[in-house]
């Protein structure tokens, strides 16, 4: 069995610190940073998480505009975008008129409220509960969506519309009025 000499280590000099760690005075001056960058950043985040929803949204309408047309053109079909139970914060599907086949399904978005407004500029108004395009891939009645944030002003609403001609576009509110569309 080997033994060491332990009066090795102990030779005289400056000491050597060999404890490896934080302090307590380190450690809270670290805590109180990230806090207060946190308390910063969080409110931030979370509008741009809500800005982000909106968009979401008007990106799905988008989409089932795209499809529904696509869908009339290529099946000469009338079909429908239809909000779940009666209102589009809740969802829609894109469905065939004729026998009632789901082709897209949309579930709703929470925080995100969605008006319409029956023609550019007009007043939020309620929805239709069925939005058809006929088999010209041109849809009944012109209708514009408005994805909005209520409780977040500050954060851009979107108008999602169709043109009666079948084109669908996408547009940003710039005077922080959903009510009064997409200026």
């Amino acid at each position: 069995m080997r033994t060491t000499d332990v009066t090795q280590d102990l030779k005289p000099g400056p000491l050597k610190r060999t404890v490896r760690g934080f302090t307590l005075i380190e450690l809270m001056i670290t805590i109180a940073v990230v806090g207060v960058l946190l308390g910063v950043a969080l409110p931030s985040f979370q509008e741009t998480m809500k800005s982000q929803r909106a968009k979401s949204v008007a990106s799905d309408l988008h989409l089932s505009y795209l499809l529904a047309r696509s869908e009339a053109l290529k099946r000469s079909a009338s079909i429908d975008m239809r909000a779940t139970g009666g209102n589009w914060t809740q969802g829609w599907t894109v469905e065939i008129q004729s026998s009632g086949t789901d082709l897209r399904v949309n579930d709703g978005s929470t925080n995100v409220a969605i008006g319409c407004g029956s023609s550019p500029n007009s007043a939020l108004g309620t929805c239709p509960g069925t939005v058809t395009f006929t088999r010209t891939g041109r849809p009944q009645s012109y209708t514009e969506f408005r994805s909005y944030v209520a409780e977040l002003p500050a954060v851009q609403a979107r108008c999602v519309s169709v043109s009666l001609t079948g084109q669908p576009r996408v547009t940003t509110d710039t005077d922080g009025n959903p009510g009064n569309g997409c200026n």
